[in-house]
């Protein structure tokens, strides 16, 4: 009881003090658990041991943030997504629920390999710009892909299924098989949610004219521009190399997508080949990283001091007391329905918990208990896979929502108030949705 405790009031406070940017997160996560690690009895040396395990487990993402962030604001840079974003324009003139339906779709195709990273990568780069010449803001975008994400990582080669699948010692072909009604049902509402989305920046005043609230968003982006030196950003511009470019990120794509290589290797070779093209030499080179080190070095950092905290939330059985915790507090009265009230708590648990520590510590719990109340194993499952699945793009401590705010230029308490009410919504629709066809009783 006590390690749990300590383990919420340690999340509490740093999705606190994430949410109210009092100060940077590496900070909050490296000093919080700390802290808490020693109130609960550990020394030094076990302290350390949690942080060795937990940066061991984020320091090839971190890797990754850091050649891809590169990679593809350079990218930007050369003007890659120009034409895309010209013609999108072009075609959408002022229909922005056009943009925003647009968005979802893409998501979807290109979160077909089930990576999070990769879906990110593709579609925020591509879209952003688009977003800015329209005077909307990035966090809808971020938002739309995040509801598109956790709909198609419903996939058998997605992580949760697979968590499930391995839970529960069953095929994860067949746990698909039973959750393709619900995909498709999922791909509506998400269009819809998407359309809903566009109309709000419509309302707003989004446009290529921009009014009301929208103009004021435009004065500040405004602001920030005039800060740059447009002549300098300007001569990054290369049109002449705009087929090697593409071809370059196609390749870049299709090794993350159709190799087993590591993620991390790709940008890598895509980046030192980029620079060799569009660069030649040094001081040019040295010049075009220098560009964006901010943001590629800031956001690897947090997610290495993240792996302080998931060290420490893990190591100190701290995750294993708080999922025996939330248990134990459920009214007896209720327990039948025990499915049912964890899937409607999937989303916020999920995001205090974070993927492995919901379906490897969590679910095995609540499915044993469960089982005390004669609740199917498979219904419990069900039922708190599809409702935390949309918390994958919403998790404070989670790589890809760092890695979401970098590639969108947002704050994490900007994502975190505006993406996860809606997600959370979207998450109890298809929990209903999931219900109607069978897939959990209740």
């Amino acid at each position: 009881m006590f390690l749990g405790i300590l383990g919420l009031l340690m999340i509490v406070i740093i999705v606190w003090a994430l949410i109210q940017s009092k100060t940077n997160p590496v900070p909050i996560f490296v000093i919080v658990p700390i802290i808490m690690a020693v109130i609960a009895g550990f020394g030094p040396v076990e302290i350390f041991g949690f942080i060795k395990a937990g940066v061991t487990k984020t320091w090839s993402t971190a890797v990754l943030f850091i050649f891809s962030i590169i990679y593809f604001s350079l990218m930007g840079d050369v003007g890659l997504f120009d034409p895309l974003v010209n013609w999108l324009v072009k075609k959408a003139g002022s229909n922005i629920v056009m943009v925003t339906v647009a968005t979802s779709l893409i998501a979807v195709v290109a979160h077909l390999d089930g990576a999070l990273a990769s879906t990110l990568l593709i579609t925020i780069p591509a879209m952003l710009p688009l977003y800015k010449k329209l005077h909307m803001r990035p966090v809808v975008l971020v938002c739309i892909i995040g509801a598109a994400m956790s709909i198609m990582n419903l996939v058998p080669w997605g992580g949760p299924v697979a968590r499930v699948g391995v839970v529960l010692n069953a095929d994860v072909n067949e746990l698909w098989k039973s959750l393709i009604p619900l995909q498709g049902i999922g791909l509506i509402i998400l269009v819809a949610f998407a359309a809903y989305m566009g109309m709000v920046e419509k309302r707003r005043g989004a446009g290529l004219v921009p009014t009301g609230e929208a103009a004021k968003l435009d004065a500040s982006m405004d602001s920030v521009e005039e800060a740059a030196n447009q002549a300098e950003l300007d001569a990054m511009k290369r049109p002449k190399l705009l087929w090697f470019n593409a071809l370059l990120t196609i390749g870049v794509i299709g090794l993350l997508c159709f190799t087993k290589i590591p993620l991390y290797g790709a940008f890598m070779f895509g980046l030192a080949l980029a620079l060799i093209v569009n660069f030649p030499g040094a001081k040019a080179q040295a010049k075009a990283i220098k560009m964006h080190a901010d943001t590629a070095v800031t956001m690897p950092m947090i997610l290495l001091a993240s792996g302080v905290f998931l060290g420490v939330l893990s190591g100190t059985g701290m995750m294993k007391a708080m999922a025996e915790m939330l248990i134990n507090i459920v009214p007896q009265a209720l327990g039948g329905h025990l499915q049912v009230i964890f899937g409607i708590l999937g989303l916020p648990i999920g995001m205090l918990l974070g993927t492995d520590s919901y379906f490897f510590g969590l679910l095995p719990l609540a499915i044993g208990v469960g089982k005390q109340f004669g609740v199917n194993p498979q219904d419990m499952s069900m039922a708190m896979l599809i409702a935390k699945n949309y918390g994958v793009l919403v998790t404070p401590h989670a790589a890809t929502t760092f890695l979401a705010c970098g590639l969108a230029g947002i704050e994490i308490k900007e994502l975190l108030r505006f993406c996860a009410p809606r997600l959370y919504v979207l998450s109890l629709i298809s929990l209903v949705c999931g219900a109607a066809l069978g897939l959990f009783a209740l």
